[in-house]
């Protein structure tokens, strides 16, 4: 089965879709340029804003540097054809003519930003992203810290899913959550949640060259959307002055009592091993 990815520059969509590179013939990568890790500021803000701001954005960074280690988009996917794209030129002809001269059975998408035609158009029938949050409840941007906001960690998870013109809104083929362990910080679950879905993956991956199909869950709820917009500094209160990122583990003594989720997983739970 062929594979076709599409990727951002952070390492953490490098380290999810490195193995498929081993296991899987693929036929190219379009690679689009992300944003630097470690933010800075906004002016103008209350000094706890700032200091919860840089220590969320750094602890991030920090944590994912240990998780993922620091790999390149240059090193990761030498071995096959690849272009390299800034964010606006994502959806354009350039793109899409990459796509179709390198064509795929399959294309996984992990970190660019949303895709539309020509580039969508191009895609082969299997369009898969994989979506940090879990859909409908968490869709759009930051879906692994607005959980935390909503003091409901055990909502940070991951949805592989279709793509269609709304935003994760495509049907969805798997949904995972990490364990949450005791001393997690929210970076720690975050992580998690890529070491996870990885995983996911390429169990799905493999599960498709079996089958030949795939079974898929529609989204029923307009659950919600976050948009980048909506984040300010001052949201970081609740994870850093109230709970001290330590949100965690008041939910595992019992302190927090929101509803789990109800995962979709049309295709079973998988093995998590």
């Amino acid at each position: 089965m062929r594979l076709f990815l599409i990727s951002g520059t952070h390492s953490r969509h490098l380290f999810l879709l490195r193995p498929l590179l081993q296991e899987f013939e693929v036929t190219g990568v379009l690679v689009m340029g992300r944003e630097s890790l470690t933010p800075v500021p906004p002016q103008g803000i209350p000094a706890r804003d700032r200091d919860n701001f840089i220590r969320h954005f750094w602890l991030r960074a920090e944590v994912e540097q240990r998780v993922f280690g620091d790999l390149e988009a240059a090193q990761v996917f030498a071995s096959v054809p690849s272009l390299m794209v800034a964010p606006e030129a994502l959806n354009t002809s350039e793109s899409a003519r990459f796509v179709a001269d390198h064509p795929a059975d399959v294309a996984v998408i992990f970190g660019p930003d949303l895709i539309f035609p020509p580039l969508y158009d191009a895609l082969p029938e299997h369009k898969w992203n994989v979506h940090l949050g879990l859909s409908p409840w968490y869709r759009g941007s930051a879906t692994l810290f607005w959980p935390f906001f909503n003091m409901e960690p055990q909502y940070a998870g991951a949805t592989i899913h279709q793509i269609i013109a709304e935003p994760d809104a495509g049907a969805v083929l798997h949904q995972c959550v990490p364990p949450c362990i005791p001393g997690d910080g929210l970076h720690d679950v975050g992580s998690r949640c890529v070491v996870t879905a990885a995983v996911a993956v390429q169990q799905l991956l493999r599960l498709l060259v079996r089958q030949g199909s795939l079974a898929e869950a529609r989204q029923r709820s307009s659950g919600r959307l976050y948009l980048s917009s909506q984040f300010r500094p001052e949201h970081l209160r609740v994870n850093y002055d109230l709970f001290n990122d330590r949100m965690v583990d008041a939910l595992l003594a019992g302190d927090l009592r929101p509803r789990p989720p109800r995962l979709m997983q049309p295709n079973g739970p998988l093995d998590p091993a």
